[in-house]
């Protein structure tokens, strides 16, 4: 269908891909970008009302990207094709960012472990939890999610977190999770689960190096903070 958009320059839909091309994604606003991507799966239809319904709905190309499937589907005009569509996008670029971060000879910087997991579970409606696994060189040899709550609270048990840990072969261990309220400030049971995991690792040498807050917006990093368990 790329093709037809190149073919008719004089149209709207050549106009936006014309756009897009001399200044990427700076160069269209938001409902455009969504638009954009609908010519690619919707063929032939006025596609810019359903994109502003999109981002009516939705708030946010991110949210869009993230939506639910079925949430995604029922939204008139859009059907299963072209929620398909959404959420091939959204799992290529979480795989992209994930190779991105496995490639890394080691992790030497937090932005990128940050924007991983920030991709991965910032936009999520409910609480989950996620440990990256990591070698004495600093390879990351795994990411899982090791709980899934509410909107509000996730049940994280330890044993699992070291059994995991052992599975991998770890030398040490980051934990994260997301905040959908979009606080990035840690409660008391966030600083409970930290030194209890941080106690845990300890005794069985795989030590914790960090616990990060993920949101829509941002993350935070509770090493950084004087609470950070050192004993």
């Amino acid at each position: 269908m790329s093709d037809s958009i190149a073919e008719s320059p004089a149209g709207h839909r050549g106009r936006l891909l014309d756009r897009y091309e001399r200044a990427g994604l700076s160069g269209l606003a938001g409902h455009e970008v969504i638009e954009l991507i609908l010519t690619f799966a919707i063929p032939r239809k006025d596609v810019k009302p359903i994109a502003r319904a999109l981002l009516k709905r939705f708030g946010s190309l991110s949210a869009v990207l993230h939506a639910p499937f079925d949430q995604l589907a029922e939204t008139p005009g859009i059907g299963r094709r072209t929620a398909l569509f959404f959420s091939l996008m959204k799992d290529v670029m979480a795989k992209s960012l994930r190779e991105g971060i496995d490639r890394q000879h080691y992790i030497s910087r937090r932005q990128d472990v940050e924007e991983y997991l920030r991709f991965q579970l910032g936009p999520k409606p409910y609480e989950y939890t996620a440990m990256l696994y990591l070698d004495n060189g600093n390879h990351v040899l795994g990411t899982e999610v090791v709980a899934e709550g509410t909107s509000n609270q996730c049940v994280v048990y330890p044993r699992k977190v070291i059994e995991r840990a052992l599975l991998h072969k770890a030398s040490t261990m980051i934990m994260a999770h997301n905040h959908p309220g979009g606080s990035l400030s840690p409660s008391d049971s966030d600083w409970a689960l930290t030194k209890r995991i941080s106690q845990i690792g300890k005794l069985m040498e795989i030590p914790l190096l960090d616990h990060v807050i993920i949101t829509r917006e941002g993350t935070a990093s509770l090493k950084d903070h004087p609470r950070w368990p050192t004993a």
